[in-house]
């Protein structure tokens, strides 16, 4: 019995140690995107600084150059604060989120992967919705694998088609009890004989580069917040997250 309990607390460590390592590998996957954007993004700064220091006579013209600084300056710490939430040591940061704001920090996240990839983004936001207390890195880094999950997808779409372009669609919307989050692309459905398996750890049908471990990660993490992750080919993944979840009572501890 021992010797059992003991193989169990080891593969237990084992998953946990995974788990981090396959966080951190998410991260790093999104630190070449927002370098990207945000030297383009100093770029802008440099540049309207520099013309704005040669302007001995500042009027309506150096406003709007100043409205244009602050609004790089502003997305570049929502790129950064994006990035140092899902990346963080600590293992929560419970709060009270926006989640129109949630899913626009993760798609700003994968934004440049969108463009190499060819790949259109659509929201579908309910707009007024009431915030959710949530542990925000975990449901951030959920959705990051559901999207990464259908950026895969949508490799195996022809990215020239004019057609039916690569599309990613997010929507929200909220009823008495919880929030509901799908992400569909346009890619081809899973196929129904691997359905029942995509939420098994190990369980990929992509290349040996795959561990398998996005969706059954993302699933635990929803789950912690008493929460579901489905699968339909109409509505693509779908998290559902309630309103009254054990995230709740330790926001006021």
């Amino acid at each position: 019995m021992l010797e059992d309990n003991f193989s169990k607390n080891n593969l237990s460590n084992i998953e946990e140690r995974i788990e981090k390592l396959h966080r951190l590998a998410t991260a790093g996957l999104c630190i070449n995107s927002v370098i990207h954007d945000t030297n383009n993004y100093l770029g802008a700064i440099m540049a309207y600084a520099e013309l704005l220091q040669m302007d001995t006579s500042p009027g309506e013209e150096s406003h709007r150059m100043l409205g244009k600084i602050v609004e790089c300056v502003q997305d570049c710490s929502t790129l950064m604060n994006g990035l140092n939430t899902i990346s963080r040591t600590r293992d929560t940061l419970i709060t009270l989120v926006e989640v129109s704001e949630l899913i626009d920090t993760v798609f700003r996240l994968r934004k440049y992967y969108h463009k190499i990839l060819k790949i259109n983004v659509e929201k579908d936001l309910e707009p007024d919705t009431r915030p959710i207390v949530m542990d925000l890195p975990r449901i951030q880094l959920a959705l990051i694998h559901i999207i990464k999950n259908a950026e895969e997808n949508l490799e195996l779409k022809d990215p020239n088609d004019e057609n039916d372009p690569r599309t990613i669609k997010a929507t929200s919307q909220s009823d008495n009890d919880g929030i509901t989050i799908s992400i569909k692309d346009n890619g081809p459905p899973i196929p129904s004989d691997f359905l029942e398996k995509a939420f098994t750890q190990y369980t990929t049908t992509k290349n040996l580069w795959h561990l398998g471990l996005g969706l059954p990660i993302a699933a635990k993490m929803i789950d912690e917040h008493n929460g579901s992750l489905k699968y339909t080919p109409e509505d693509g993944f779908s998290i559902w997250i309630p309103f009254d979840n054990p995230k709740v009572a330790l926001l006021h501890e």
